[in-house]
């Protein structure tokens, strides 16, 4: 019995396509292809939402986003992510009621947090390591942050991935991309990538 690693975070959860099964909307689209692109874009800015709403890995979404662009043989690893991201977000609500009720936020709420301040802290010294300062100032024009201000690259990093309108995804994920050093992701990362939301035999 073994598992691969990947980039993604699993947060504990576990989910196999057996668990899983197929939506009946994607499971019909092998009869209508043309339904795929809508069905896709619903899915995809539905996980996009749950991504923030739980508070995941800025890298997952990253590597999640790019990897899967809308081809029809992604629709089960988008399944697999919407079931876990589903299951993870009903964690998260008794976790935050439970904490409403005692005044004090702890355990995985507490703990993706602090992995997202950390995140944004590796994205902020990557920019040094990665962008020429004259790309930084363009990126800085582009997020709206002004050039005459303070701390622009912790600015920066702090608002990467911050709304989930597609437009700010695609920025955020193109930007994190580049500092982490991720540039064309291949086949074989997808399929691994895909493998992460469950176990297999060996």
């Amino acid at each position: 019995y073994s598992r691969r690693t990947t980039p993604s975070e699993d947060f504990g959860v576990e989910i196999t396509v057996k668990d899983v099964g197929v939506d009946p909307v994607l499971s019909s689209l092998s009869e209508s292809p043309s339904r795929w692109p809508m069905e896709f874009e619903r899915k995809q800015q539905e996980i996009i939402d749950l991504w923030h709403a739980c508070n995941v890995s800025l890298v997952h979404r990253t590597y999640f986003f790019l990897l899967f662009m809308g081809d029809p043989s992604d629709s089960i690893y988008l399944e697999v992510e919407h079931r876990r991201l589903s299951f993870l977000r009903n964690s998260f609500s008794s976790e935050l009621a439970k904490q409403a009720a005692e005044g004090e936020l702890n355990g995985v709420v507490a703990s993706s947090l602090k992995n997202l301040r950390h995140e944004r802290e590796m994205l902020y010294r990557q920019m040094l390591k990665k962008l020429p300062e004259k790309e930084r100032e363009s990126l800085y024009n582009k997020w709206g942050i002004a050039l005459n201000s303070k701390q622009r690259r912790l600015q920066l990093a702090r608002r990467v991935w911050t709304r989930t309108d597609m437009e700010h995804a695609r920025e955020s994920a193109s930007l994190v991309a580049r500092l982490i050093g991720l540039l064309e992701p291949g086949q074989a990362l997808k399929e691994m990538f895909g493998l992460s939301s469950h176990s297999h035999h060996s």
